[in-house]
């Protein structure tokens, strides 16, 4: 279930994804509890929410050819250290009574463009730590460092939030960053493939876009990486107002909330662990997709906390196991020598899929939360559903 943290330097980026991410998920907590503070609005919770998001649909390009460029592991720190300045910054501002919305906006604009070059950095250094055999596990165990901080961290921001109001989180954060980054200083990563150095950048580019256009199952897996995104980040963003106006919770049940999907997703991921040679993996795609949808129309339907939470649950396992398999399944078929390109070319999707929050955002603003979020699982139990139809191209990497 743990074969990839026999690996040493794996054991290191795992650390070092847990507390930068620990952080990272106690401050998104902190912002959109300000921002409903400031507006009631789940637009802009929406739209707040989804500005670490948008410069992801056009930075994560030139980080990926990046990534395949230069030393990864730098490229990882230089980010990190970028976070972690941003975080001190709003810091400031929050300490000095200076903070807005405006502020925040611009925080996490900053904040998506240093994620930009952070996850294809991650996510091409994490194939090469591990043997082949163990891609999946591998993959399920980053993925679920991710979302085991998520359980861990936005609970903490809600404490915070309650005992000494907003400003810790950002410290909080900006912490876990600076943790991060002496985890990597101790880690040995196999270094970046030579040969893309040696093409000006642009070619390096529209090869990978090439390579994507020449196989048909890469395409259609960058492209579902927005279903579960998508999901999750919007009704995320509606936790605020789901807290205060429809399970009626402070900012601890507010954090509770928040770090309910993170639970799901330990639970989930730790049980895909065991998978390690388990076939047909787009079967579980169409599967987990199928029951993250049902469990957002319970979301919406549910006024009971203790409810909310079992749901937020499963939705949050469910979203993190489609996310990891779909990884995994694309993951096998690209060659490390590309792998930085394609791999934005997925992050761009990945910033995609919760700017399509905004318009849920948008509709919530005039019909409510619940029927918004009733309207999202449908979405979500349809697109998953039609997935079936896609099985028989991915019999021979599944």
């Amino acid at each position: 279930m743990l074969v990839a943290l026999t690996y040493r330097n794996f054991r290191l980026v795992f650390a070092g994804s847990l507390t930068e991410h620990v952080g990272e998920f106690g401050e998104i907590a902190g912002v959109l509890w300000l921002v409903n503070d400031l507006t009631h609005s789940p637009l802009w919770l929406s739209i707040v929410g989804s500005c670490r998001f948008i410069p992801l649909i056009f930075f994560p390009l030139v980080g990926g050819v990046i990534a395949d460029r230069v030393n990864r592991r730098t490229l990882l720190i230089i980010s990190l250290l970028g976070s972690s300045l941003i975080s001190v910054a709003l810091l400031v501002l929050s300490l000095t009574g200076l903070i807005n919305l405006p502020a925040l906006i611009i925080g996490m604009l900053l904040s998506g463009v240093a994620m930009s070059f952070n996850h294809p950095a991650r996510q091409t250094i994490v194939p090469n730590l591990v043997k082949r055999e163990h891609l999946l596990n591998a993959i399920s165990l980053d993925t679920l460092s991710v979302q085991m901080s998520r359980a861990i961290g936005t609970p903490i921001g809600g404490y915070l939030i309650a005992i000494l109001g907003v400003w810790p989180v950002f410290a909080f954060r900006a912490l876990g960053c600076f943790l991060a980054i002496g985890w990597l200083l101790l880690a040995r990563v196999p270094p970046t493939p030579p040969s893309t150095g040696k093409e000006v950048p642009w070619r390096n580019f529209a090869a990978g876009f090439r390579y994507i256009m020449s196989d048909t199952r890469l395409l259609i897996l960058i492209l579902l990486y927005a279903i579960p995104y998508m999901t999750q980040n919007t009704y995320m963003n509606f936790l605020p107002m789901v807290a205060k106006d429809v399970v009626h919770v402070g900012a601890v049940g507010y954090g509770y909330l928040q770090g309910a999907p993170g639970l799901g997703a330990l639970i989930f991921l730790v049980s895909l662990g065991l998978l390690v040679y388990y076939r047909n993996k787009f079967r579980l795609v169409i599967i987990t997709g199928t029951i993250m949808g049902l469990a957002v129309l319970g979301i919406a339907a549910s006024t009971s906390f203790a409810l909310s939470i079992v749901l937020l649950v499963i939705a949050g396992g469910m979203q993190a196991t489609f996310s990891a398999v779909d990884t995994t399944l694309l993951q096998s078929v690209v060659t490390d020598e590309i792998r930085g390109r394609v791999l934005s070319q997925r992050e761009v999707l990945f910033g995609l899929g919760p700017t399509f929050s905004i318009m849920f955002g948008a509709i919530a603003e005039y019909t409510g939360v619940p029927f918004t979020l009733g309207l999202l699982g449908f979405i979500c139990l349809v697109l998953s559903l039609s997935l079936i139809s896609l099985t028989p191209r991915f019999r021979s990497i599944g």
